[in-house]
């Protein structure tokens, strides 16, 4: 979480939607992260251990999901900001080349928006079968009771 709120700063706390989402879920999850230890430790259980070390795993990929985003959302800013420089600074003369090279910042934030498209799917796969067997584990648990 710390290298969270480190890239939160750098970002004046200005993100988008889907990821001001994802760390409010974050923080659900950290809150049941910690009601899942308190129950492991009232009821030290295999089955009470195997669920609290998934919650765990699940809560650092999303973690290391919601770090590598903002990451990737900072050098998108950064390039912005470079490409504004260099127009600010570029005389008004026209381009040679109505074609971009490939490796400009534009070209490389092309690649990043469509790598993120792809890998949205399966986290969101993912987060519903946790939620899922989540919901199942709490059906459970209250059944029993």
């Amino acid at each position: 979480m710390e290298k969270i709120e480190i890239l939160l700063e750098k970002l004046d706390d200005r993100i988008t939607s889907s990821l001001a989402k994802r760390l409010d879920t974050l923080d659900d999850l950290q809150e049941k992260l910690e009601a899942s230890g308190e129950d492991y430790e009232k009821n030290p259980t295999d089955e009470n251990r195997d669920s609290y070390n998934e919650v765990i795993e699940y809560v650092e990929k999303m973690e290391l999901g919601i770090i590598k985003d903002l990451e990737a959302l900072l050098e998108k800013r950064k390039a912005e900001e470079l490409a504004k420089e260099q127009k600010a600074n570029e005389p008004a003369t026209p381009p040679a080349s109505t074609e971009a090279p490939a490796d400009t910042p534009q070209a490389k934030v092309e690649e990043k928006k469509e790598e993120k498209k792809d890998s949205s799917g399966v986290l969101t796969l993912v987060i519903g079968g946790v939620l899922l067997i989540a919901s199942f584990g709490a059906i459970n648990y209250f059944r029993k009771q």
